[in-house]
């Protein structure tokens, strides 16, 4: 029995010492001119993670490569967009999985961050995957209706500040993003 639990946590929790979010892509929205753009620019490039930014005006994104070995911080991208006066309409992490068994309620660690798997089929992944951040701050309100209702843990319903337990009981409440998979 003690087998079988140990299979089921093993399933549940993903976490890889030397996994890492390579790049991203985020979207802002509000932009109306250079000098915007400019601004966010400016606050991202100011991470102590991120090792460039390329700006694609007529989409509003930008194309964010990280500093190897260095713990990428989703909050901390959104706050520095939000800093200079936009929002996150979205945000696109790419992470590169090593043969890993990926599926829906499952939670992937990277570094200090958890990774709850929203409406995927289990899958063995290898290569670059593509995780599409959907909680509330990081999507547009009308993309997120969209999504709400994704998964049957509590800590995904909306307005729920409660802590996320896996399957196999292990409670995370910090770092914690809701992801699909691209």
């Amino acid at each position: 029995m003690k087998k079988v639990y140990l299979i089921i946590a093993l399933l549940a929790i993903n976490v890889v010492g030397n996994a890492q979010i390579k790049s991203a892509s985020l979207q802002a929205s509000g932009l109306t001119c250079a000098l915007c753009a400019k601004s966010i620019y400016t606050n991202l490039t100011s991470l102590p993670f991120v090792e460039s930014v390329d700006t694609d005006l007529n989409t509003s994104t930008f194309e964010i490569e990280f500093k190897e070995g260095k713990q990428v911080d989703p909050e901390a991208m959104r706050k520095k967009v939000e800093d200079a006066g936009f929002s996150v309409s979205q945000l696109h992490l790419h992470y590169q999985a090593s043969n890993q068994l990926i599926g829906h309620d499952t939670h992937l660690q990277v570094g200090e961050n958890f990774y709850h798997i929203v409406n995927s089929k289990p899958k063995t992944y290898t290569g670059v995957i593509t995780l599409h951040v959907i909680d509330k701050e990081f999507l547009t309100q009308k993309d997120h209706k969209k999504i709400v209702g994704g998964s049957n843990l509590d800590c995904y319903k909306p307005g729920s500040n409660l802590k996320c337990v896996v399957p196999n009981h292990e409670v995370h409440e910090l770092n914690l993003f809701h992801v699909t998979i691209k």
